[in-house]
């Protein structure tokens, strides 16, 4: 019933455009999903609609989601909805993987209670359902700790061999999942160490690196030829600095914003200190790989600090452990109910708590939702009086939806720094692009107000303006 009730809640606005949160991101990966489907599926080199009239290949992660997408576009038509579909699907498989999971470790009555809170992580749920691959790197991810926690109780080989297998299809989805390697190094130490005495489980664990190292290492070629990139190496905003570590601003953030709205919910985030607090105190058998977990996946987040910071799914590593050590906690409270008064109280507490993490849950889950469709209706317009898809310029907040809802490639203008303020920058730009191939400008309206007065100017006086809409406006370069 669990299950059923949260797959199901996914489907809340499961055929709106995908222009809700992360907005920027979902249409990066449904971008390069039609790209495949458009021309020749050569996986191996995805591209994007930002760069150039194209084709934009890019270096990206391993494009296994995107190409799947594409895949089932090739049968059923391009429609969004199966790229979520794809995400919710290994959603249904993070929960049956988190039981799983618990049970193992700390039965199966505090394992129902950490799939309930992993249920209404806001973050967790709605990637359960985004355009993004997020949704199977965190599936292939628990996959991985299930195999390995029975390879500790077992020894079986098989398992351990599983358990690298699927670190190597995390890895090759998003780098970011081999963190889980730290916490393995830490089980392993403390409960197989005689295995390790042997080469075997290091080669099949340094085996692991070969698909993304071999991916990887072809997508930065990609990227030395195009200069085309999803920042997966070049870009400065991701990793910590000894500003952000020291910064107050970065953990009232983490701990107020993210965490304990985005990411666990305040009732959540409490479950998960009261189970910290728990472990730390009792000396159970599972103390050490819970709470093993969890560190693992703080020192990732402290690695990661700036996209951690921007982005609150480069939390969604923490939800596992947090939830695992939360439900250990609602379930010894719930355990109360049968003892005397307090106990009574502290089982009703907990219960209630319990309670208020789903209406905390579901509002965060509606606002990450809710959706401006501007970009759908200057792609309408634009494709009702052109029909060649010439290339255009968008100017909006960085993000790519602008073109994909247009349905054409282009170049991407943002709001940053001088760029709004002088008129000769802008111009430039716009020159620059033009002679390039493209023959609109496409502006967001939110961000036509952070124009200065003499940008704004240029604009109608260079430039003749077609049209000024709800939520967008639309200018011909040619004067």
């Amino acid at each position: 019933m669990l299950v059923v009730l949260a797959v199901g809640h996914k489907l809340y606005g499961f055929g709106r455009p995908l222009l809700g949160h992360h907005a920027w991101r979902q249409a990066d990966t449904a971008a390069i999903a039609r790209n495949f489907h458009d021309g020749d599926m050569n996986f191996f080199y995805p591209a994007v609609d930002w760069g150039g009239p194209g084709p934009n290949y890019c270096e990206t992660e391993f494009p296994v989601y995107s190409y799947a997408a594409a895949a089932l576009y090739r049968t059923l038509g391009v429609r969004e909805w199966l790229g979520r579909l794809l995400s919710l699907a290994a959603y249904f498989l993070q929960l049956f993987l988190i039981y799983k999971i618990g049970r193992r470790l700390i039965g199966p009555a505090a394992a129902l209670a950490a799939t309930f809170l992993f249920a209404v992580s806001p973050v967790a749920g709605f990637m359960g359902r985004a355009f993004m691959p997020e949704s199977w790197v965190l599936a292939v991810s628990l996959a991985s700790a299930y195999f390995f926690l029975r390879w500790l109780d077992d020894g079986r080989a098989s398992d351990f061999f599983d358990a690298a297998a699927l670190l190597a299809v995390a890895g090759a989805l998003k780098l970011t999942a081999f963190h889980l390697l730290i916490w393995f190094a830490a089980l392993a130490l403390r409960y197989r160490r005689l295995e390790l005495r042997s080469p075997a489980p290091w080669l099949v664990l340094a085996g692991a690196f070969i698909p993304a190292a071999a991916w990887y290492w072809h997508a930065h070629q990609i990227y030395l030829r195009t200069g085309l990139t999803f920042g997966i190496w070049v870009a400065g905003d991701k990793w910590a600095t000894l500003s952000t570590l020291l910064s107050g601003d970065f953990y009232r953030k983490m701990l107020v914003e993210n965490l304990a709205a985005n990411v666990l919910t305040w009732p959540g985030l409490l479950f998960a200190l009261a189970g910290v607090a728990l472990l730390v105190a009792r000396r159970t058998d599972f103390r050490y790989k819970i709470l093993t977990w969890l560190g693992a996946a703080v020192i990732y987040l402290l690695v990661l600090a700036r996209g951690a910071y921007y982005h609150d799914y480069y939390s969604l590593p923490l939800v596992a452990p947090a939830a695992l050590a939360g439900g250990y906690a609602a379930a010894e409270a719930l355990k109360l109910l049968r003892r005397n008064v307090p106990g009574k109280v502290v089982a009703a507490l907990t219960a209630l708590l319990l309670a208020a993490a789903v209406p905390s849950f579901t509002g965060k889950f509606r606002r990450f939702a809710r959706v401006s469709d501007a970009p759908v209706r200057a792609g309408a317009y634009l494709n009702s009086i052109d029909k060649t898809a010439a290339p255009i310029i968008t100017f909006n907040d960085g993000g790519p939806q602008w073109l994909y809802y247009c349905g054409r490639k282009g170049w991407v203008l943002s709001p940053k720094g001088p760029l709004a303020e002088d008129a000769a920058i802008f111009a430039s730009f716009i020159k620059k692009y033009e002679a390039g191939g493209a023959r609109y400008l496409v502006v967001d309206m939110r961000y036509h107000g952070v124009m200065s007065n003499d940008v704004q100017r240029y604009l109608d006086e260079a430039l003749e303006r077609l049209t000024m809409a709800e939520g967008f406006a639309v200018w011909r370069l040619e004067p």
